[in-house]
């Protein structure tokens, strides 16, 4: 099971990624390997898990402020990659525990980072590691946590044939049309990544348009294919695509012979065949309709 599929399995949702709080970048690749600055326990509305392990913090709650650091360690990594599942394996990691100076216990509390690692990678995400005891961290923050990782090679995006390009273009619009769920994700790599602002519109509670991963796509579309027909498409396009052997493009046009409709642009990535990468542009009408169906109910 890809990385991706086993987050959104568990239901763990990601924070935005962490900035950089100093003159540092968040990540460094040297060949396959990425080292990766550190990272606190910052949550999703962008406050941090402080105190003293030992003096403020029990060890259970320090163990849960580091499983904190790990969920921003993920958004990190897939920010500075595209997708988790580019994660070959974790290499090392060093957490550094804000301790009292009679804590003992670093090593149970880091365990709450190893512990997701493993949850999220499976064996893969049990490294090599530190855990030590810090007489303070910035801000006072609980724990920082910094790692290593290796990456699996990115796709190559060799060029597709002819017929390859063809089936992606007719059968997409084929099956989105007949709501033919199985069809269409028969399309899509395991690791794909889809982008849309209707990503935003309508899957509760996430921050940004991207999907990571073949089983959040699925859920995505087959979410779309249980509401009634809005009207917001009339599927009509011109039969003219371009494509430049792994990139294909394509637009729902505003103007219809039946009159307007929401205009797209269909921008995807072929590797092997398959979707690697989807990203849908809206027009003008496809804005509106978006912003039409968000204003609150007076």
């Amino acid at each position: 099971m890809s990385a991706e599929q086993k987050l959104h399995d568990l239901a763990l949702e990601l924070p935005p990624p962490p900035k950089a709080a100093g003159n540092y970048v968040a990540g460094v690749q040297v060949g396959n390997l990425l080292f990766l600055s550190g990272c606190g326990p910052q949550r999703a509305d962008g406050s941090y898990v402080v105190g003293k392990a030992g003096a403020d913090l029990s060890v259970e709650q320090a163990y849960a402020a580091a499983r904190v650091a790990g969920l921003a360690m993920l958004a990190r990594i897939r920010l500075l990659t595209g997708s988790l599942d580019r994660v070959a394996r974790v290499v090392k990691v060093l957490g550094m525990v804000n301790a009292a100076p009679d804590f003992r216990e670093q090593p149970k509390v880091i365990n709450g980072f190893s512990d997701l690692m493993v949850e999220v990678f499976g064996e893969a995400g049990r490294g090599a590691r530190a855990a030590v005891g810090m007489a303070a961290l910035t801000g006072q923050m609980a724990v920082e946590i910094e790692m290593v990782i290796e990456l699996k090679e990115a796709p190559t995006m060799t060029e597709n044939t002819d017929a390859q390009i063809r089936h992606i273009y007719e059968q997409w619009h084929e099956t989105i049309v007949a709501r033919d769920i199985d069809g269409l994700m028969a399309l899509y790599a395991e690791d794909a990544v889809f982008e849309s602002p209707l990503v935003l519109a309508t899957v509760k509670d996430m921050t940004r348009g991207v999907l990571n991963g073949k089983a959040a796509i699925r859920s995505f579309f087959e979410a779309g294919f249980r509401n009634p027909k809005g009207g917001l498409g009339r599927w009509y396009r011109t039969g003219t695509f371009f494509a430049n052997g792994w990139q294909l493009v394509w637009e729902y046009p505003r103007e219809t012979p039946q009159g307007d409709q929401v205009d797209l642009v269909e921008v995807i990535d072929i590797a092997g065949g398959l979707i690697a990468h989807h990203r849908v542009y809206w027009g003008w009408v496809g804005v509106k309709a978006l912003a039409d169906a968000n204003k609150p109910v007076p």
